[in-house]
């Protein structure tokens, strides 16, 4: 079997998107033959995680690694050092820039992964051109969605695979509520009975909040005791409770303690709603939502947004895709959803089939093993 280098600034302790994302996909991996390189955002946290760590990992003293040639060095050194055959950038920009360096210390093949804010460099001319050298010396690049794939190729260039690598969702982590738990996750959020709509993701314009508060008075024309539970935190949340108390004022807009609590949201919920919208000229866009298949996994009937990758999470079966500011649409999903708890059923079953059938760490664990050519 191949032995993988993993360079990556994103990596825990410190908590994020990429920095989760790139910890699931470990666990997949035999621990031996792979080795990480990362920056250290908080040398005291770092050492205590990297000491409970089944990888050896080694870290580039500084908070932020950049493709400098004191970092190159230093790759080279792990590379030749460890007998690496094939480097693994955990985001494509900017340490990709290091691969044709990483092939010179003998790697005979690089992987590259985006996760979709590469889709904001493709359309810079700066940005584009390194996009450009990444793609020249990487051989596989991953990517979450075919809609992030088709605003990348042309800018990555015609030599690299493109290999499907999004993210996946723990089964056993997220599960439908029986009638027990769905009471205890509302009495935990203080919800009655009633029809629960739960958004949960960063509170900022692009995820739609502010779309689901509008929609309230209307929704409430037909079902004056729906319930709108908005978890996450965020620049816009002062702007979000602002519009509650315009169009909702007894919504819920709070955060959650850790991942239990976000289960409990889930729980709580009989629709899960995230109505994602492209901003920015299509700078700010849904690379996929990850969030739309954990709500699918626990059994609940989902709306989407129409923004970049997110329609690839559900299927006309397990939820709707709705144009992310056309308020209209989103009142009458809504209301379909909720006038129907039968619908609402067949389609939380089937969205809890969809992800054990293409959305689990097994079988993204298992591409990975053979991208990175660490099957036996």
């Amino acid at each position: 079997m191949a032995r993988t280098l993993l360079v990556t600034n994103d990596f825990p302790p410190t908590i994020g998107g990429i920095q989760s994302y790139l910890r699931d996909f470990l666990a997949t991996l035999p621990a031996d033959d792979v080795i990480v390189f990362a920056s250290t955002q908080d040398t005291k946290a770092a050492a205590l995680y990297d000491a409970s760590s089944p990888q050896h990992i080694i870290r580039w003293p500084r908070s932020v690694m950049l493709p400098t040639p004191a970092t190159i060095c230093r790759m080279q050194e792990i590379i030749r050092a460890e007998n690496i055959d094939v480097v693994w950038f955990g985001a494509a920009a900017p340490l990709a820039l290091m691969g044709t360096a990483a092939k010179a210390a003998g790697a005979r093949k690089v992987v590259a992964t985006t996760h979709g804010h590469e889709v904001g460099w493709s359309m810079l001319p700066g940005s584009r051109q390194a996009l450009r050298a990444i793609g020249n010396s990487a051989d596989v690049i991953t990517y979450i969605s075919d809609y992030t794939l088709s605003r990348l190729r042309r800018p990555f260039g015609p030599h690299p695979e493109w290999e499907h690598l999004p993210s996946a969702v723990n089964l056993d982590d997220f599960t439908p509520a029986d009638t027990a738990t769905k009471a205890a996750a509302r009495q935990h959020f203080a919800l009655s009975a009633a029809p629960v709509i739960t958004c949960i993701s960063r509170l900022v314009p692009r995820k739609g909040q502010d779309q689901l508060l509008r929609a309230m008075p209307e929704l409430r024309k037909h079902h004056p005791d729906a319930q709108l539970l908005i978890i996450g935190r965020g620049r816009y949340h002062d702007a979000l409770v602002e519009l509650a108390e315009m169009y909702c004022p007894d919504a819920t807009i709070t955060s959650a303690a850790d991942t239990d609590e976000l289960r409990l949201a889930l729980h709580a919920a009989d629709i899960f709603a995230m109505p994602a919208r492209t901003r920015g000229k299509g700078l700010d866009v849904e690379g996929l939502g990850i969030v739309y298949l954990e709500a699918q996994a626990c059994g609940l009937p989902v709306i989407a947004g129409d923004s970049g990758g997110a329609p690839e999470t559900v299927t006309p079966e397990t939820g709707i895709v709705v144009e992310g500011n056309n308020l209209d649409q989103l009142t009458q999903a809504l209301d379909e959803l909720c006038s129907d708890p039968q619908r609402r059923q067949t389609m939380g079953q089937a969205g809890r089939k969809h992800v054990e059938e293409n959305w689990t760490w097994e079988v993204m664990g298992a591409r990975l093993r053979r991208i990175l050519e660490l099957e036996p």
